[in-house]
């Protein structure tokens, strides 16, 4: 009875992470409405994995509604500061000797807050109302100052994306698992770290 029910219980969450990423992906494909997803399926997934959640659906498109004014500034704004240090990059790599270096050096810098902005933006909009500005500061302070949490959630992001484009055989590997459960299952192991990230702030919140 007893494996039964653990059964009953995992495919019951496996069929919720294939459901939750078949509504990201859905949701994402207009590209300008990505960020709007992102955090509508972080919303969700936050609420599963404090054992909180409601109907699938029904809350991803609530999320989604609630959250797309500033998810999609938020989102355009990021999609403009990646081309930029796209375009830095080409420029910076013609450089060389000690401009090289310190070039390399600033725009590693720059990347990496962009990237930590990028990873935890749209689970803080998921979790907090705030206004834009503050949003995309609170996105580098908070998880700075919680790096026990912040490191792992970057690695395990990072290793996803490396093993998807190691070669030719599993990019297309990975286009079949990121559209069926990837990004919700990365979603689902990140949330778990990124709701210890949050608690001390959301219990301020409450007090």
């Amino acid at each position: 009875m007893l494996l039964d029910h653990i059964a009953i219980r995992a495919l019951s969450r496996l069929f919720d992470l294939i459901l939750l990423n078949v509504l990201w992906v859905l949701f994402s494909l207009p590209v300008v409405t990505a960020g709007a997803s992102a955090a509508a399926l972080y919303s969700v997934m936050l609420k599963i994995v404090a054992n909180e959640e409601g109907y699938i659906v029904r809350g991803f498109w609530e999320a989604f509604k609630s959250n797309f004014k500033q998810s999609t500034v938020i989102w355009l704004i990021l999609l403009v500061t990646g081309a930029a240090l796209g375009a830095d990059f080409v420029i910076v790599s013609g450089f060389t000797g000690a401009p090289a270096r310190v070039g390399m050096a600033l725009l590693g810098a720059a990347v990496f807050l962009y990237l930590t902005e990028l990873i935890f933006v749209f689970p803080l909009i998921a979790r907090f109302e705030n206004t834009t500005l503050e949003m995309m500061k609170n996105a580098v302070v908070i998880p700075l100052a919680r790096l026990k949490f912040m490191v792992p959630v970057i690695l395990l992001t990072a290793a996803s994306l490396i093993l998807t484009f190691l070669n030719q055989a599993t990019i297309m590997a990975g286009a079949v698992i990121w559209s069926v459960i990837g990004g919700a299952l990365l979603a689902f192991a990140n949330s778990f770290l990124i709701r210890e990230m949050f608690k001390p702030f959301v219990e301020a919140g409450e007090e």
